[in-house]
C-alpha cells in the first residue's frame, strides 16, 4: 500500500454491499498527463525540464506524442550521455520565418468520389506526398534535419540513408538533432552513403507523409486559391466571382506583385489585401476613395464590368455620358472589388509557403560573415548606424529603462501584504476600552487579525 507506482481505491463490495473491497491499479509519475495537451502542459510547467523516461509511463501513445512535440519545435530536447536519456524543456514563445517558393505536391489522381481509390493509388499518394516542389532553391534557406512546416504540419527535412530503416533506427550520424535548427551541415559520410530522398534546387524530402485531410488537403486549397488571385490580377475573373466578367488589362503595383510572387514577405496580409483591392478598384476606374466611376476616377478605364447603355447622366461624376455611350456597372465594380479583397484574405494562402524556425541559412550565414565588422562600441555602433541611414539623426540608441514597481511581484501582480501578530502580544492601552477610539482600535484589530490592511496609523 506504500509502493508510489501503486494506486488503491476502496470501493464497495458487489457481492456484499456492506464491505468495501481495495482495487488496485498502476500510478504513473504524472498521474494528470493524459493527452498531448495535457503532456505539453506539463512540460511547461517544468522549467527546469523532465526526463523523457518520466514520462513514457503517462499514457498509451504518449512516445509518439513526444517525438511530435521535439519534431515541430513546440518543446526542447538535450541528449544526456550519461544516462542515456533526454531531457525535455518548455521552449516559449516561437520565431518562426516564412521560406522563399510556393510548394506543391505531385500526386496521382483520385478516382470520382463514387468509386472507391484502390490500395495502391493511397499508397502511391502516401509515397509522393514525401517529395514537396518549389520554385525557388530552398539549399540556401534550410538544411537536411531541421524542422519544416508544410500544409500545417511539421516534419524533418529529411535525412535518411537507408530506406530499410525507421527514422529511430537510422545511424546517429543521419538521425536529425533534438534542436529545430542546426548550425552546420550533417556528417559528409552521408554525402558518400547517399541520402535516401534528394535535395535539390526545386525538391525538399519530408521525414513523413502528409495527411490527406490535412497538409495535402491545405496545399491544395493554397493552390486554388493563388490561381483565383492570379485571375482577378490577370483579369479572367470579375464580379463576384461568377466569371461573367469583361477582361482587365492587369492589376500591377506592389500590393499585386507580393502576393503573386513566389517570394515570402513580412507586410501584413490585412493591408496587402487592402492595397490589391485598391488597385482592382483603379483599373475599373473609381477614384481613390472607393466612390462611383465619374467624376473621380479615371478618364479611360483599363476594364469594362457588365457595361450597358447609358442615354444621359453619369453614375458618380457631375457630368454623364451621352450618345449612346457604356457606362460601368457600379455594383458590378464593387463586387469585383470585394472579391478582389476576400480573395487575397483568403487563410488558405497562409499555407502557400514552408514555414521555419529561426532565421533562414543564409541570413544566419550573413550575420556570421559580417559580425567581425561590427563595432563592439556603442558609439561607434550609433555612428555606422547614422552613416547608412538606418535610424534618425538624435534617435537613442536604447529605449529607456523600465521603472520596476516596488509594489508587484516578478508577474507583475500586485503584492500580497500580510500581517502576523507576535505571540504573546498584550494590549496595554485598555484605558480606551469603552470609548470611541477604543472600538476605532478594537475594529482595526479584527481586520489585522483576518489578514486585512489597516493603514499605516497616518505614519
Amino acid at each position: 500500500l506504500n509502493n508510489p507506482k501503486v494506486n488503491v481505491e476502496e470501493v464497495p463490495d458487489p457481492e456484499n454491499p456492506s464491505l468495501n473491497m481495495n482495487l488496485f491499479g498502476y500510478r504513473a509519475k504524472f498521474s494528470t498527463v493524459r493527452d498531448k495537451a495535457t503532456l505539453l502542459a506539463q512540460i511547461n510547467r517544468c522549467k527546469n525540464g523532465v526526463k523523457w523516461n518520466d514520462l513514457m509511463d503517462a499514457y498509451e501513445g504518449v512516445e509518439k506524442d513526444l517525438q511530435k512535440l521535439l519534431t515541430g519545435g513546440e518543446i526542447l530536447g538535450v541528449t544526456n550521455p550519461e544516462e542515456k536519456d533526454k531531457i525535455l524543456f518548455p521552449r516559449g514563445e516561437s520565431f518562426l520565418v516564412e521560406l522563399d517558393g510556393c510548394v506543391t505536391l505531385e500526386l496521382p489522381k483520385l478516382p470520382p468520389p463514387s468509386i472507391a481509390p484502390s490500395a495502391g493509388i493511397l499508397q502511391a499518394r502516401k509515397l509522393h506526398s514525401r517529395i514537396v516542389k518549389t520554385d525557388v532553391d530552398p539549399r540556401l534557406q534550410i538544411r537536411r534535419g531541421e524542422a519544416i512546416r508544410v500544409g500545417g504540419e511539421w516534419f524533418r527535412v529529411s535525412s535518411a540513408v537507408r530506406e530499410d530503416l525507421p527514422l529511430d533506427k537510422q545511424p546517429p550520424r543521419a538521425q536529425a538533432p533534438p534542436s529545430v535548427v542546426s548550425m552546420k551541415e550533417l556528417s559528409k559520410k552521408n554525402e558518400v552513403d547517399g541520402y535516401v530522398r534528394r535535395f535539390d534546387s526545386r525538391t525538399i524530402p519530408l521525414d513523413g507523409t502528409l495527411s490527406e485531410n490535412g497538409g495535402i488537403g491545405a496545399l491544395a486549397k493554397a493552390k486554388v486559391a493563388r490561381e483565383r488571385l492570379h485571375s482577378i490580377a490577370g483579369g479572367g475573373e470579375g464580379g463576384s466571382g461568377s466569371g461573367t466578367g469583361a477582361g482587365m488589362r492587369g492589376v500591377t503595383g506592389g500590393a499585386s506583385a507580393t502576393l503573386l510572387s513566389s517570394f515570402a514577405t513580412e507586410k501584413n496580409p490585412s493591408m496587402l489585401a487592402g492595397v490589391f483591392a485598391k488597385s482592382v478598384a483603379a483599373s475599373f476606374g473609381m477614384g481613390r476613395a472607393g466612390g462611383g466611376v465619374g467624376g473621380g476616377g479615371r478618364k479611360r478605364p483599363t476594364a469594362k464590368i457588365n457595361s450597358r447603355q447609358r442615354d444621359g447622366g453619369g453614375l458618380g461624376g457631375g457630368h454623364g455620358l451621352r450618345g449612346g455611350r457604356t457606362a460601368l456597372d457600379a455594383d458590378a465594380v464593387k463586387a469585383a472589388v470585394e472579391n478582389a479583397r476576400s480573395a487575397a484574405l483568403d487563410p488558405a494562402l497562409s499555407h502557400s509557403h514552408a514555414v521555419r524556425h529561426g532565421c533562414t541559412k543564409d541570413v544566419r550565414d550573413m550575420y556570421l560573415e559580417t559580425l567581425a565588422s561590427i563595432p563592439t562600441s556603442e558609439v561607434d555602433l550609433h555612428k555606422m548606424l547614422l552613416e547608412n541611414k538606418l535610424i534618425d539623426p538624435g534617435e537613442k540608441m536604447s529605449r529607456p529603462r523600465m521603472k520596476r514597481k516596488a509594489n508587484v511581484d516578478n508577474d507583475g501582480k500586485p503584492k500580497k501584504r500580510r500581517y502576523y501578530e507576535r505571540k504573546n502580544m498584550r494590549r496595554t492601552n485598555t484605558h480606551l476600552d469603552g470609548t470611541d477610539i477604543g472600538a476605532m482600535l478594537a475594529i482595526a484589530a479584527e481586520k489585522q487579525s483576518q489578514g486585512k490592511s489597516v493603514g499605516d496609523g497616518g505614519m
